[in-house]
């Protein structure tokens, strides 16, 4: 057996030790931190069947629910709620659509002002948009506003800044039901909207969509036309006109009851239903956005048995509540903790804030202690709609120490980064992971440089002119130093493709965009290394 073989199996055998100490951890990481929750009293809002809730947050002590009022031919109605401590009373109802409601979405625009967008099944299923306004308790509406006059499912909205928002939707337009999205403005109670643009061009749903920045947000999905597996896609605005990335994979199985809450500008976090291997578990990973490209953290089970109605909101950067109908525990309604840090997240224990079956949760975040869980109450009252205020402790800064005065530091000489050339093989066999087996090749174009990860022994050896006697050892510094690049086209063939790799295997994506695509999605053409058929074929089409 060869050296280089012998290395690979120890690395197989790292990863094998890795995923096993991983998997220890999560299943014990209730035990290693906890974030109490304690809940008020369970207040209804509407004594009649009500679902379809979507909740708003005005400011640290009202918000606004909006739902489907069975009581009233499914009607949309909304209310206005007052928090004092943990009690809650509502003002008057309200109704926003005389018509059947459905996929209803609400964000405020101020803490006065307020859109809702819905399905109108009294108007042909059409995609339709009110702006409310609140004074006191006291809502007044303008015009609705059709933002897709085809059937339209799954609305997500969110706000990009000022009177400027995003809406999200399945679009049944097409026989392929596609995932849509569209800018939004508000000016007084009107509205305008920018075009239409598609970022799943097959049946989607379960789709959320959160802003990160003024000109950058995520839409997360089932892609049914991709065996319902979850996905997520990066877009791009610049004013009113959307352009999105590639879709990338958070979970290669059937995924449902999706929900995902802004971080920070670049990174969020989500939960789901996991329907791998039928276990139907609540699971939630934290997503980075560079560019236009997403990556995803560690999955963590939130609720090791069936899940189900999930709503996630986040008090802070680094502290997330999740609430979700625990399907496995007699549908009780529930509520866990996470804090973040970096991807890597801790669960605190599992609260019940409806100790009977519960049904249609949304759970949203008022201030950096208390969130509101409103939900159908299945258990004792014939699904009425309830809200309920859960609050944490609150985590007092601790006193900054007075700074003690040190001596000015030595300045220590600069590391050198080692000169290389062009087409040279490289690795640091000094680190302390697996890394220290990924060999890469370099590329110098002018005062560019780059490096490609070369997959595995067998894509090695397929390039007859490299030799394993020719990599050279080098310092993170200089590996640090050239730019990772993912772009390839194999010779004699245009087609460039984005490579993904995992381990010893790996994936591909064919960017089928123009050349000017793919300047404006800020790729860059030296960035592109030419490989053998051999070396694209150990990447799986995505």
């Amino acid at each position: 057996m060869t050296r280089l073989y012998m290395l690979k199996l120890f690395k197989l055998a790292l990863i094998i030790i890795t995923i096993s100490v991983a998997g220890f951890f999560v299943s014990q990481v209730n035990a290693q931190t906890d974030t109490e929750i304690t809940f008020g009293s369970e207040s209804p809002f509407n004594n009649a069947s009500t679902s379809k809730f979507s909740v708003a947050k005005l400011s640290s002590d009202k918000f606004v629910v909006a739902y489907q009022d069975g009581g009233e031919a499914n009607k949309g109605n909304l209310v206005i709620g007052q928090v004092s401590g943990q009690a809650i009373t509502y003002g008057s109802e309200y109704s926003f659509n005389s018509g059947a409601t459905d996929y209803i979405s609400l964000i405020p625009i101020s803490d006065t002002k307020f859109v809702i967008a819905y399905q109108d099944r009294g108007d042909n299923h059409y995609g339709t948009i009110v702006i409310g306004e609140v004074d006191g308790t006291v809502v007044t509406f303008g015009s609705e506003y059709i933002f897709n006059n085809m059937a339209t499912e799954y609305v997500s909205l969110d706000l990009v800044s000022g009177n400027e928002f995003i809406i999200a939707y399945k679009d049944k337009r097409t026989g392929t039901s596609q995932g849509v999205a569209v800018v939004g403005e508000v000016s007084g109670t009107g509205i305008t909207f920018g075009s239409e643009y598609v970022f799943n061009g097959s049946n989607t749903g379960y789709l959320d969509l959160v802003v990160l920045a003024s000109d950058k947000f995520v839409v997360v999905y089932e892609d049914q036309g991709y065996s319902s597996h979850g996905r997520a896609v990066v877009g791009q605005i610049d004013n009113k006109i959307l352009s999105f990335g590639s879709e990338y994979s958070f979970n290669g199985a059937a995924t449902k009851y999706i929900s995902a809450v802004k971080l920070s500008s670049n990174k969020f976090a989500l939960a789901y239903r996991d329907e791998g291997g039928g276990l139907n578990y609540g699971i939630m990973l934290i997503g980075t956005v560079s560019g236009n490209s997403t990556s995803f953290g560690s999955e963590y089970a939130f609720n090791p048995t069936a899940t189900k109605h999930i709503s996630v909101d986040s008090f802070s950067v680094d502290k997330i509540a999740i609430a979700y109908q625990d399907s496995g525990s007699s549908n009780y309604g529930r509520v866990v903790v996470a804090n973040i840090e970096s991807s890597i997240a801790t669960l605190g224990s599992e609260y019940s804030f409806n100790p009977s079956n519960t049904g249609d949760i949304h759970l949203t975040v008022l201030s950096t202690s208390d969130s509101v869980v409103v939900y159908q109450d299945k258990g004792g009252v014939p699904n009425y709609g309830t809200g309920i205020i859960g609050s944490i402790p609150v985590v007092e800064p601790e006193p900054e120490p007075t700074p003690i005065p040190e001596p000015e530091p030595i300045p220590e000489p600069e590391p050198e980064i080692t000169d290389l050339n062009d087409g040279d093989l490289i690795r640091n066999s000094n680190v302390e992971d697996i890394t220290k087996f990924d060999i890469y090749i370099v590329k110098i174009v002018g005062d560019k440089k780059f490096k490609r990860l070369i997959l595995s022994p067998s894509v090695f050896e397929s390039y007859e002119h490299l030799n394993w006697e020719d990599v050279k050892d080098v310092d993170q510094l200089t590996i640090n130093a050239y730019t990772t690049s993912d772009l390839v086209r194999t010779d004699g063939d245009d087609k460039v493709y984005q490579l993904f790799p995992s381990g010893d295997t790996g994936t591909k994506q064919w960017l089928n965009i123009t050349a000017q695509e793919f300047i404006d999605q800020g790729y860059d053409e030296d960035s592109i290394y030419e490989i053998n058929a051999t070396d694209r074929d150990a990447y799986e089409e995505n």
